[in-house]
Parts: structure tokens; sequence; C-alpha cells
């Protein structure tokens, strides 16, 4: 369903741009015949046709028998290639990107339709929904309401306006949520801040105890040094003098013989 309705878009609009000069791989591809119609095209191609109409059809060829990375592929050659307008070959591409959900190219494309044809809406809506689908909604939002201002008559307008007030909700709620994560950031910032403040403030006790630790053994080993050798000192001052009473007694004891 979904490739046929793209087929239907695209075919539509070609019959809005395109001439009516119809090669026999054209033909062969209105009649529902993408298979035979792919030679007969990529042919045309190789024998030096650069018209936009030989890469438009081949491309469409390509989508309609599911092959659309090959379509991708043959409208960008046609962007670069092809002689004539070329915003439906962008366009074209950019449903192709669309339907294998590569909105980032898909986008890309829509904006080449656009930058050829700024009034090109089909473009618009589409690079529209695109932007929707990869959650780019302030850039959406500015494409749905351009394309209402410019088409206030579209059958679609109250749909894109349900989307619109959509996406202004969703952007406030997004807003919010930023700022409450800011806020908790800011939260965690201070709060980390704090524990390493504590952190660092237990450290730097942990160093004093321990300074004042070594400082108290240090000076404990120094008093034991200390009385060690005041006790040395003693003990030679006590053996000096227990030496010189034997001498004084012995020398008495001769005077009295």
């Amino acid at each position: 369903m979904q490739k046929k309705n793209l087929l239907l878009k695209l075919f539509l609009l070609f019959f809005s741009f395109a001439s009516f000069s119809q090669s026999e791989g054209e033909k062969l591809f209105k009649i529902n015949k993408p298979d035979q119609a792919i030679p007969l095209l990529e042919e045309d191609i190789k024998n030096g046709s650069v018209s936009v109409d030989t890469y438009y059809f081949l491309g469409l060829s390509y989508i309609q028998i599911g092959e659309y990375n090959k379509a991708i592929e043959i409208f960008d050659s046609g962007i670069k290639n092809a002689s004539g307008s070329k915003k439906l070959l962008a366009f074209s591409q950019g449903l192709a990107c669309y339907s294998i959900k590569d909105y980032k190219k898909a986008e890309t494309a829509f904006s080449l339709a656009l930058a050829a044809s700024p009034d090109f809406y089909p473009a618009l809506l589409n690079r529209a929904n695109t932007r929707l689908m990869a959650q780019k909604y302030q850039e959406a939002l500015s494409d749905y309401k351009k394309y209402i201002t410019d088409l206030p008559d579209d059958p679609q307008e109250p749909e894109i306006r349900k989307l619109i007030s959509y996406l202004e909700e969703e952007l406030v709620r997004q807003e919010q949520e930023a700022e409450r994560l800011r806020e908790e950031q800011l939260r965690l910032e201070e709060e980390n801040r704090r524990m390493q403040e504590e952190i660092a403030r237990q450290k730097a006790e942990e160093e004093l105890r321990e300074a004042e630790k070594r400082r108290l053994e240090e000076e404990r080993r120094r008093k034991l040094l200390e009385d060690v050798a005041n006790s040395l000192k003693q003990t030679d001052a006590t053996n000096m003098t227990a030496g010189a009473e034997d001498v004084l007694e012995y020398e008495y004891e001769s005077e009295l013989e």
C-alpha cells in the first residue's frame, strides 16, 4: 500500500510538470511493466540521454519493484547529470528516502526541491512530515505553519492545525523538561562540590592526626634516647667514684704499715 501511494503521488506530480514525448521505457512503465522498462531506460541513459523524464521513470520503476535504494541512487544521478528542472527528481528522492526511514537524506532532498522552487508546497509539507518523524519539532512546526499560511484552503488544514497544536505543547513540555534537567544538573554539581569539600576536609584532618602521631612517636623516641644516654652517664660516674675509693683505701692502709 505504501509503495502504491508513493507511486501515485509521484505519477500525478509528473503529469503536472512533464512533457508528453515518451520513450519506449516510459511507455512500458505506464502499463505497469517496470521489469521491462528498466533495461530500456538504463540503455537510454547509457546512450547519452540526459532527460529528467528518463531518470524519473527509471527511479519510479525501481520503486515499483521494491528497490528503494537503487531508486534513490538513480534520482541522485539525475540531480547531478540531467538537463532541465530537477526539483521533481529531488522530491522523488525525498519520498523514497522517507519510505525507508532515512529521514536525514529525505530532509536534504526536500530542501533541494524547495531551493529550486520555494513555492513547491508538496516538498514543504513532506519536509515538515520528515522533520516530525526525525523529532526535529521546532523545524517541523515552522514548515507546517508556513504551509497553512500560504495554503489556508488546503483540505488537510484542520489536521495540520492539530499537529501544530501538538508540536507547540510538546515544545513547551520539552523546554520544561530541559529546565528541570538543568536544575537537577546544578543540584548534582553542588552536591558533588560539597562531597569533595568534605572528602578534602576529612583527608586534611587525617593528615593532621598522622602528623601528630609521628610527632609524638618522634618525641617518645627522643625521650627514650635521652633517658638511655642519661643512664649511661650516671653509670660511668659511679664507676669512677668506686675506683677512686679503692685507691685511697689502699694508700691509707700502706701508710699504717
